[in-house]
């Protein structure tokens, strides 16, 4: 299968700390390309895709409330699971993979709570090998300071 062109015509660049929305950021240690699909940002770059969006805490539950139902609901098939609780943020991933019609295809499954509500990450990678820089990018997601 040929490989795509990158960087894709028609698509901004980003790199650095990247403000995701208001209240998130990220830090990409590689330059993605940026779109918008279905009103979520999705950044990429080849062999790596990550999928965004953003929840308010509507319902004024704790951070430790959201992680169990999310943990509740998270996939059986999952591994390699990681919490952390600090600065204000507490985090939960875990990896998947899945099999489908091109073969396996692995992920990481992230999401970071602060008090006002949660940020969902989904980073898909070709290469196993990339769950390094997949679990890096899940850690570098930050509140943005209020100013």
């Amino acid at each position: 299968m040929p490989r795509k062109k990158w960087p894709p015509p028609g698509y901004p660049l980003v790199e650095g700390d990247y403000a995701l929305t208001e209240e998130w950021t990220i830090h990409l240690p590689q330059q993605f390309a940026r779109r918008i699909d279905d009103g979520d940002p999705v950044l990429w770059r080849p062999g790596m895709t990550i999928w965004l969006a953003v929840w308010n805490n509507d319902h004024h539950e704790t951070q430790a409330e959201r992680l169990a139902r999310f943990k509740g609901e998270a996939s059986p098939e999952r591994f390699a699971e990681r919490v952390s609780v600090g600065e204000g943020l507490t985090r939960f991933d875990y990896r998947l993979r899945e099999e489908n019609e091109d073969g396996s295809v692995e992920s990481l499954q992230a999401v970071t709570y602060n008090d006002n509500g949660q940020l969902d990450m989904v980073v898909y990678f070709d290469d196993p090998a990339n769950e390094v820089m997949a679990r890096q990018l899940a850690d570098s997601v930050a509140q943005r300071p209020q100013s």
